[in-house]
Order: C-alpha cells, then structure tokens, then sequence
C-alpha cells in the first residue's frame, strides 16, 4: 500500500506530510520503462507531489507540476488530483549516467539547470502558478527552495528512491514538514538542527521504521498528531474523446498529411502509454460532426 498520512506537531504549530511510495514508483518504473535515473527523478517529483496533493480541498481541485531542467533527461510533468490519483512522464525515460562522487544517482546533473513550475486549479477563474529556479536539480532542495520563495513557507523536504541492484524499487518516501504562522522560533530552529544531521528518508526506510516513528524522528515531537491517512495510487484519465480534441487542435489538413505519410494517424498517451488509431474515415467524420 502507498501510505500518505497528514499530521500536526508542537500542539498544531507544525505541518507535516508523509509518504511510503514504494509502489507507485515502482508500478511508474515499469509502466515506462525507465533507467535506474529516470526512476529516481520522476519517482522523487510524484512523491513531493502526493504530498501536496493532499493538501487539495475541493473534489474538483488539480495539481500539475513541471520540471523543466537542461540536463539529458528532458522535462518532468506530473498531474494529481484531490483523491490522490497520479500520473507523470519523464521526456527520456532511458537515460543513464555514472554515478556521482557519493556513489549515488546523479539526479541533479541529470536534471540540470531550469525552473519548477506548479499549477494549482482549485476553481478560481485562473489557476494559481508558481516558478522558481532549479536550485540543485536534486528535487527535495528545489521544492524547500520553491515553498520558500513563491509561497513564502519555509519548508524541510526530504525524499529518496532507492534502487536495488535487480533494478526494483527498494524504497521510495519522503516527508514535508511546514511550521505554520504560529509556530515558535525556538520549534523552526529544533526543526532545522534534527534535519541538518537526520540521515536520509530512504535510509530510514530501509532500517524498518513505520512513517510514524520517521515523523516522530524528524519533528522531535513524540506527541504528534495524526490528522488523515490514505492511499495514492498512479491514475491516468486520458479518453478517446480528449484524444479526439488533439486531432481537431491538429487540423484536419494536418492530420490527413501524416495518415498518408505514415500510413495511418497514431497517438500515445505520454502519462500510460495508451494508443489511440484514427483511419481517414475516422477523421473525415471527426471534422465533419
């Protein structure tokens, strides 16, 4: 089970989010195919944003989330909703490289330079977004940097893949701790010291602790109180009928032009991969109607 809990700490002065992702990475892995890089790039945004998708409040309320790095890996798009539905895509999904000095996956030069966009429709007349620069492409910092200064919440952020030599997922989790407008400098300054020195959510993991205890670890608090829990699960909502506006925006022209060049008119769905088959007919009748 993809466990995502919610809690408050220091008598409801502190925020935090939780997650075990083990299987939604793992089930994101395999759905397309990834290298051991891409796995732990694309497996650290979902899980930051499983976090914050449970924050949604409304049924109809969306989360988009884009990282748009210059690094061999391309671009990374994440959606979720309010039931904690997700799906995401990496542009080059196959790419590997050397490990970094840490003998780890280097994350951030796979990523590279860009910036971190988020995109909130929660029924306004416009969406609410949010950009910041990439600060490290190491995704946990970048997000702590995003929260600091586009939503002016100062933020830990800690999340982690770890990939087992058999190429499965091992481990994937992370947590978000938030102090709210209440909360006492002495509790931020805590916060900071425990993270500053707090070995790595997968590591954590991989000793056996529950997302309790690592809350428990990483707050200082041993009272914390548990708000919600639930399950995330990967999700697409791709449909003929959306697949159908793609060919419209095309244009008939356009669309007739590659039937005959390739021999038939053939759309994937990045976030699963579904194929969708349009024969002229198909067309001719689409922009007929």
């Amino acid at each position: 089970m993809n466990s995502i809990k919610k809690y408050l700490a220091y008598n409801g002065s502190v925020r935090v989010m939780a997650i075990d992702a083990t299987e939604i990475v793992q089930e994101i892995r395999d759905l397309h195919n990834l290298s051991n890089l891409a796995t732990a790039a694309l497996g650290r945004v979902m899980i930051v944003s499983s976090m914050i998708a449970s924050t949604l409040k409304s049924y109809e309320d969306r989360l988009t989330i884009q990282i748009k790095g210059d690094g061999p890996l391309g671009n990374i798009v994440v959606c979720a909703n309010s039931a904690l539905e997700l799906k995401g895509y990496i542009t080059n999904p196959e790419v590997e490289l050397p490990l970094n000095n840490e003998g780890k996956l280097d994350v951030s030069k796979g990523i590279g330079l860009g910036t971190l966009t988020l995109i909130k429709d929660i029924g306004l007349k416009a969406p609410y977004v949010g950009t910041c620069e990439l600060l490290t492409g190491e995704i946990g910092d970048d997000f702590a940097y995003y929260f600091n200064v586009s939503e002016q919440t100062p933020s830990v952020v800690s999340v982690g893949v770890l990939i087992g030599k058999d190429g499965n997922v091992q481990k994937a989790g992370g947590y978000i701790i938030q102090p709210l407008p209440d909360c006492e400098d002495k509790v931020i300054d805590k916060l900071e010291s425990i993270n500053i020195k707090l070995p790595a959510m997968t590591e954590l993991m991989s000793e056996g602790r529950t997302i309790d205890d690592i809350v428990v670890n990483a707050t200082g608090d041993e009272k914390i109180e548990t708000l919600y829990s639930g399950e995330v699960r990967v999700k697409c909502d791709c449909s003929l009928e959306r697949i159908q506006n793609t060919v419209v925006a095309l244009g008939k022209e356009e669309a007739l032009k590659v039937l005959e060049e390739n021999g038939k008119l053939e759309l994937t769905c990045n976030f699963c991969n579904s194929k969708y088959n349009f024969t002229k007919k198909d067309i001719e009748k689409l922009f007929n109607k």
